[in-house]
């Protein structure tokens, strides 16, 4: 089962303790899955959706709110012509009268005035429209929806909480879309996902934990690297001197660092001060490495030029 299959089994288990968040949930509901529209003067509701389970949640929800029964067709489809139970649907949702068999309608944000609400009809959106990709691969939640002024009302309702989406036109749909990890995880807690919510938090911290020892890492890698390469140099320095006879001719302090340099090639700038007498400090044995990679550079540049 996929991480948004996972999430909308949680939703779907989630209990309204209120009429007014249960109409919330069912204007989201409408306005994605559903059209109102007019036949022979009489109008109906048309409500379908893949997911069975959201089509017989709707039908209970139906009948908690109004007392009334509705039948669920083939290919979960719930087909209302019942006049009074439409105007009464119509009249508690805010969801548009349509002539012209309109997907969607904006939101009425007179039915999701209450925070709860909102998160009602952010939660049913998701069910109705929402995906989220495994967090293994990537951060991506997205709601495809049909009708532009819908997803931009359901893009500035999730804004109430703080979490900025963008809107992308895809194949003649409107998808609102986030992809930062943790606007994603401020989704889900408003929308009660809390088993995901977790999941994804704990998946973010190895992440980060992951992240923080590949760049620690790499960071002593390359400083590794730069002793290795700082240590060859030396090193090839003290030979080219030697292979001319010039040790000898160093200063005492030169001449030692040099000898204690080629008996330790793998030995840090601490270490190295700390074998000799007496000990010298990181810096000291810094200058005269490289006052000695100097000498012989300076040595290189005259033989060259004689």
């Amino acid at each position: 089962m996929s991480f948004s299959s996972d999430i909308k089994k949680e939703l779907l288990s989630y209990n309204y303790t209120g009429r007014h968040c249960l109409t919330a949930a069912l204007a989201a509901v409408i306005n994605i899955s559903g059209y109102v529209g007019t036949r022979d003067s009489h109008r109906f509701i048309i409500i379908h959706n893949d997911n069975t389970e959201l089509i017989e949640k709707t039908a209970d929800i139906i009948y908690e709110l109004f007392g009334r029964s509705v039948s669920i067709g083939k290919g979960n489809n719930i087909a209302i012509e019942d006049q009074s139970l439409i105007s009464e649907i119509l009249k508690a949702t805010g969801v548009k009268d349509s002539a012209d068999f309109s997907v969607a309608s904006p939101i009425d944000f007179y039915v999701v005035s209450k925070n709860c609400c909102k998160r009602a009809y952010i939660r049913t959106a998701f069910l109705c429209c929402g995906s989220i990709s495994d967090p293994h691969k990537h951060y991506h939640i997205e709601f495809v929806d049909n009708d532009y002024e819908h997803a931009d009302s359901l893009k500035r309702l999730i804004a109430n909480f703080g979490i900025t989406m963008k809107i992308v036109e895809r194949k003649n749909h409107f998808v609102v879309y986030c992809k930062e990890a943790e606007l994603i995880v401020d989704l889900l807690n408003v929308m009660s996902a809390y088993r995901a919510l977790l999941e994804l938090e704990n998946l973010r911290v190895v992440k980060g934990v992951r992240n923080n020892v590949n760049r620690l890492v790499n960071c002593e890698t390359a400083n590794l690297n730069k002793v290795i390469s700082a240590s060859v140099r030396q090193i090839e320095a003290i030979e080219y001197l030697a292979r001319q006879n010039r040790l000898d001719q160093l200063p005492d302090s030169l001449k030692k660092m040099a000898e204690i340099r080629i008996m330790y090639p793998d030995a840090s700038l601490k270490e190295l001060g700390e074998k000799m007498t007496p000990p010298v400090g990181k810096s000291g044995v810094n200058h005269r490495l490289k006052k000695i990679c100097e000498i012989a550079d300076k040595l290189k540049g005259d033989n060259n030029y004689g």
